[in-house]
């Protein structure tokens, strides 16, 4: 194609973007811009997918500022052409190719029919499938949460619902340990990216946690991303060119450990532009300010929290993940409510003032809950008394209306959750609110201790005894410890079950591994922070081989970070650990939501030393065993100094009884105010379990099913049943050029989310798959289906009638980010016209035509457009002008519905913005700019004739 300056272009691929302007082209390249959505595209000029936009005699055309004239002439000058013609007044004027609406409207389905360039008729079916699909998709509030290779639980889709909706949305993750944050967060992640609310994401974790969230980004939701280390931006750099490597990818993972090692990469990261960051493992994360700092921090921590600290100033999106924030401290928990929002979270003495008031607001939630949930009686008077040092006169004044107006309570309840405590900006999920979590049973073996260790204080006096003493380099202490012994006895006993061993040093590790080889012939999986990334995974893949896998994994304490090993139920702990946050992390790696096995976690301890000691104050003082403590930290955090030192029977039974007693007053304490408001906001039952119903109907696997199955047979893809649920599809010769995401050597799908999660090797296919997503995107951008020609036969209608079908697409056209489909989705709009002009598509629909319809001969259907030509020309021209006339009821009830939806929305975060500044300027203005947008696109809206059929009877 020979491009000139102002030529205007169509995106075959992408009609969205408008009508498109050469900006500029050299020998290769081709730059396009798109005004209506404000974007300049690039493409090669051998493979440009662009049509060039020519009107014709006697169509309209529209200016840019809006009037319209009929064109009856067309010259060209330069290359450019010129359209003459008459406005609606009959007044001449003229519009030069530069000068064209970028928001136009396209009838080349018309042109191609009135050509005789006919499709088949399966195909103009499927397109019509495609629209209804997709329309029904992109209206739904939950699109891009529930296509993910995971369960449909109820907490983890409300939460990313709530989340996942907003402008950049800024939020603490924190369930407790096995309740899925990193679920939560990918779904967010997954949601921004495939409703294009966020273009790049940039995610930071542990290095040994790296290759796990790659794997499972792609795994589980599809997403490809790039792992970045030093090598890479070397490499990047080398051979791209660019001065940032950041910049050449959209979704990047990158470990904290090479941010902190090369400041320099920090900045470039800062500098490369993103929407979305993601911090895992924020708890290890120090803040380190004022005259409260702690001189003990570890510095590359307080390095690590300045470093995100400066991210979250650049990027204004923002998901933290971290364990329940209570357990390291409220001090640690305000500091990454800080990170989040630092206007409203700048001082930690303010903070906890207003958390003061959350147990009376919490008592009023949960009165009004249980008369919600049990219609029982409530005590207005009181309810009110407590609240109005807390509340504005309005919702003062909802509440003592609700004796009257009792279906209000849950509006009021909700009030009162989003304007006070921090439920905005943190979510979290407990054990206590959520079902679906095992028992534990733990096993204790009390050792006598060896000789060899009385004869060394250090030994008695640390929970690591095999590494003091001069034998701590070689392999002696093996053979007279008594641990050893223990633990070969126990992995032999429990035979074939699978078996997960913690040690807290990987030269322990190291140590015990070679010795069950050597000694006992015991090969075992190994995982410590020794191995790289790809050596971890592929021993954890070893392990979670249920056929022909090892039975033990032999891992040091970096593997109760991050893991998932729920597949398995024992837990065999060589020492303890020296904090109970360690303690929770190593059997929350068993402990997860699904596990279907009661946990068992067996422990053998040395009597008489630090071992016993921690043992009995794990047991005894904090009841870890059993359950998870929140309060945990904060006992610890008491106590840690005096447990670290031998005490006497007397004595430790004492620091017990006190732990228990400090534990259950913190708990309660806990109970009664910050976490009841926290989980109620985190997850309400009632909004929670209308979300599951709706994402259980958007995903329509079955009919998905159907779908794929009429494309497979289109396009010439093999597809065969596997086993029942499953089936393989692959390449064939027969295939008609590209299919979007099919492997060469063939793929193993399945549509059902069971089957998925019981085998991860099989390609899950569901709405929101890449390869639907771009199937459908295929389909609805190509002309093919776009005409049709069938016979009705046997109908009961008089033969030698003649109807034509036209259906028009009326879709706004902006940028994605604007989310208009949730207001006008894809519209596609019928009408079935007989040859004087009647619509009948009501009498005549697509149920009863599909029941009679036939193929015809390509000379039989030529011949009927020939002699019907002139017939047809009229009947588009009264389509078109019914289309027109339907237009202005069509936009008024988009229009409506989306001032309803975002002015509500503006309201309650003004309200929330007033309480306490819960809500970010920036996030009001957003959405107040995205009303004015929409508004304006919405009123440049123009139909599209999508596809047309002629039908004759018979």
């Amino acid at each position: 194609m020979a491009f000139i300056t102002g030529q205007r272009y169509i995106n075959n691929a992408d009609l969205q973007l408008g009508l498109g302007r050469v900006v500029s082209d050299n020998h290769r390249m081709v730059k396009v811009a798109f005004d209506a959505v404000g974007e300049e595209r690039i493409y090669a000029k051998d493979s440009a997918p662009l049509s060039r936009y020519v009107a014709q005699v006697d169509d309209p055309l529209q200016h840019k500022d809006g009037w319209v004239l009929t064109v009856k002439e067309v010259k060209n000058l330069n290359g450019l052409n010129i359209y003459f013609g008459e406005k609606a007044n009959g007044e001449e004027d003229v519009i030069p190719e530069t000068e064209i609406a970028d928001h136009i409207s396209l009838d080349r389905p018309a042109d191609r029919l009135l050509n005789a360039q006919i499709d088949k008729q399966k195909w103009y079916d499927v397109r019509q499938m495609a629209w209804a699909h997709q329309q029904r998709l992109w209206q739904s509030s939950l699109y891009g949460l529930t296509g993910c290779r995971t369960a449909l639980l109820p907490h983890q889709i409300y939460i990313a619902h709530t989340v996942g909706k907003r402008h950049a949305p800024r939020v603490l993750l924190a369930d407790e340990v096995g309740l899925g944050k990193t679920i939560e967060a990918c779904l967010i992640l997954h949601q921004q990216l495939l409703t294009n609310r966020a273009q790049r994401a940039v995610i930071i974790v542990p290095e040994s946690l790296t290759h796990q969230w790659m794997v499972e980004l792609l795994r589980r939701f599809n997403l490809s991303v790039s792992v970045f280390d030093e090598e890479k931006c070397q490499q990047i750099e080398t051979s791209s060119g660019l001065s940032n490597p950041f910049e050449a990818a959209q979704l990047v993972l990158c470990p904290l450990s090479m941010l902190l090692a090369n400041p320099l990469r920090a900045e470039q990261l800062q500098a490369a532009g993103w929407d979305l960051l993601v911090v895992d493992e924020a708890h290890h994360l120090v803040w380190n300010e004022g005259a409260d700092a702690d001189e003990t921090a570890v510095p590359e921590a307080v390095q690590a929290y300045q470093m995100v600290e400066s991210l979250t100033q650049h990027i204004p999106g923002v998901l933290l993940l971290t364990a329940t924030p209570e357990q390291l401290g409220r001090k640690s928990h305000f500091a990454r409510l800080r990170l989040l929002d630092p206007d409203r979270f700048h001082d930690y003495e303010t903070f906890i003032a207003q958390e003061a008031t959350f147990e009376q607001v919490a008592d009023v939630i949960e009165q009004l809950i249980l008369a919600e949930t049990n219609d029982e009686p409530m005590n207005l008077a009181a309810l009110t008394a407590a609240l109005a040092p807390h509340i504005d006169a309005d919702l003062l004044q909802q509440i003592q209306g609700l004796e009257a107006h009792p279906e209000q309570r849950q509006a009021v309840i909700n009030q009162l959750l989003d304007q006070h405590g921090t439920g905005r900006v943190l979510f979290r999920n407990t054990r206590q609110s959520v079902a679906g979590f095992p028992a534990r049973h733990a096993h204790f073996t009390a050792l006598d201790v060896p000789p060899k260790y009385t004869e060394s204080a250090a030994a008695l006096t640390t929970l690591t005894p095999e590494t003091t003493g001069a034998d701590a380099a070689d392999f002696e202490w093996l053979t007279w410890d008594p641990r050893v012994a223990w633990l070969v006895s126990q992995i032999k006993s429990l035979r074939p079950a699978k078996v997960l061993v913690i040690a807290h040093h990987a030269r322990t590790v190291l140590q015990l591994e070679r010795h069950f080889r050597e000694q006992h012939g015991l090969h075992v999986a190994l995982f410590h922070e020794g191995m790289s990334l790809i050596e971890r995974d592929q021993a954890a893949a070893w392990f979670a081989d249920m056929d022909n896998g090892a039975q033990v994994l032999l891992c040091s304490e970096i593997g109760s970070e991050g893991r998932n090993f729920q597949f398995a139920h024992h837990l065999l702990m060589f020492d303890l650990p020296d904090h109970p946050d360690l303690l929770e992390q190593r059997i929350g790696r068993l402990d997860r939501i699904g596990q279907t096995e009661t946990i068992q976690i067996h422990v053998p301890y040395l009597k008489d030393t630090l071992q016993a000691q921690w043992q009995r104050w794990y047991h005894e003082g904090l009841d870890l065993f059993t359950q998870p403590n929140p309060a945990a930290h904060q006992v610890y955090s008491t106590m840690h100094e005096t447990l670290s030192q031998p005490q006497t029977a007397a004595d430790l039974d004492r620091l017990i009884a006190h732990s228990r007693q400090l534990s259950e007053g913190l708990l309660a304490t806990m109970h009664q105010g910050r976490d009841r408001l926290l989980e109620y906001n985190s997850c309400r039952p009632a909004v929670a379990a209308g979300l599951l119903k709706q994402a259980t109907e958007l995903a329509q696997g079955e009919a998905l099913e159907s779908f794929m199955h009429r494309v497979f047979d289109l396009f010439g893809v093999h597809h065969e049943e596997h086993r029942s649920g499953s089936e393989i599809i692959r390449p064939t010769d027969e295939m008609h050029g590209y299919f979007p995401g099919l492997l060469d050597d063939g793929m193993t799908i399945t549509f059902d989310r069971d089957i998925a999660l019981a085998n991860e090797t099989f390609h899950y296919l569901t709405w929101e798959h890449p390869m639907v997503t771009e199937v459908l995107d295929l389909i609805l951008s190509q002309e093919q289906g776009n005409t049709a020609f069938a016979v009705l036969q046997n109908s009961g209608l008089n033969a030698g009638q003649m109807f034509l079908e036209c259906r028009y697409v009326i879709q706004a056209t902006g940028r994605s980010q604007m989310q208009l489909s949730r207001y006008l989705p894809p519209i596609n709009q019928r009408y079935l016209l007989a040859e004087m002009g009647v619509d009948v598509g009501d009498k005549l629909t697509e149920n009863r035509i599909n029941q009679f319809k036939n193929s015809a001969p390509m000379n039989v259907a030529v011949e009927v457009l020939k002699a019907k030509l002139g017939t047809i020309k009229n009947l588009l021209a009264q389509a078109d002008q019914m289309m027109t006339q339907a237009m202005p009821a069509i936009k008024q009830v988009a229009e409506r519905s989306m001032r309803v939806s975002l002015n509500a929305e503006i309201e309650r975060l003004r309200d929330l913005a007033a309480h306490h500044g819960q809500v970010r300027d920036e996030e009001i203005e957003y959405l107040q700019g995205s009303l004015q947008q929409a508004t304006t696109a919405l009123n440049q809206t123009q139909p599209q004739l999508d596809s047309v059929r002629v039908l004759v009877t018979m």
